[in-house]
């Protein structure tokens, strides 16, 4: 079997179901790198999509930051709805069965997952990920958020705080390893480019030999999703954009 590992989605359900087909022409496992919610229009049919995909078309799907909020929301805690959410709250008040399609989805989807020598999550693997580091706070709050420098404020866009990035976590992917991800719309940069975002999927190689490729082209944000096709080995083959 080969694999789609699918960019992030933001409620973007033309892109999904573009997506699902081309997957299912070209004989692909679909793999999510998560954000699956929130920004984009279509909340109600992404979520019913992607948990019907899960049920019966072994999609994958891996958990973001974004998944991790909602959850956090409709379990009763403590969560500023920020304005990127507002679409998927609301759904959840005109489609009573909403709730559960999400929960479904977000209670199997996984931290990280690897092909052969291919490692994907959501924002970013650790460099002690590769001595083994998958239960720490720290290896945790990477897979969901990459790594930020907590000695700098945080940078203030459409009501919105950000961090500042960091990321010596490429530079330690060790030779022969490749790790996909998603999140960040402005790899390498330490703060966000916001409007000046390049919305394509980049790939780059460090100088141990190691390979990174970011996935997000602002789906829900005026990009659109885009997908990285991979062999049973999950080696490389090509870059699709589901626009």
């Amino acid at each position: 079997m080969k694999y789609l590992v699918l960019g992030d989605i933001h409620n973007e359900y033309k892109s999904l179901m573009d997506a699902y087909i081309y997957a299912q022409e070209h004989n692909l496992t679909i793999i999510s790198v998560g954000d699956v919610v929130d920004y984009g229009p279509n909340p109600v049919e992404v979520i019913h999509l992607m948990n019907t995909l899960m049920k019966v078309d072994n999609t994958i799907a891996i958990e973001g930051n974004h998944d991790n909020k909602i959850y956090r929301y409709l379990k009763g805690n403590d969560v500023t709805v920020s304005k990127g959410m507002k679409s998927t709250v609301e759904a959840f008040e005109k489609d009573s069965t909403a709730k559960d399609s999400f929960n479904f989805i977000y209670e199997n989807m996984k931290n990280f997952f690897v092909i052969g020598d291919t490692h994907i999550t959501h924002g970013a693997f650790t460099s002690t990920y590769w001595e083994g580091d998958t239960e720490s706070k720290q290896a945790k709050r990477a897979f969901l958020y990459g790594e930020i420098d907590n000695t700098k404020p945080f940078v203030e866009w459409n009501g919105q705080h950000y961090p500042h990035r960091t990321y010596g976590w490429v530079d330690a992917i060790p030779n022969g390893k490749t790790v996909i991800v998603g999140h960040d719309r402005s790899p390498f940069e330490e703060v966000p480019a916001f409007e000046n975002n390049i919305n394509q999927v980049t790939v780059s190689t460090n100088d141990n030999g190691g390979t990174v490729i970011f996935t997000d082209t602002g789906a829900g944000k005026g990009g659109f999703v885009s997908g990285v096709t991979l062999d049973e080995q999950g080696k490389f083959i090509d870059v699709i954009e589901f626009k």
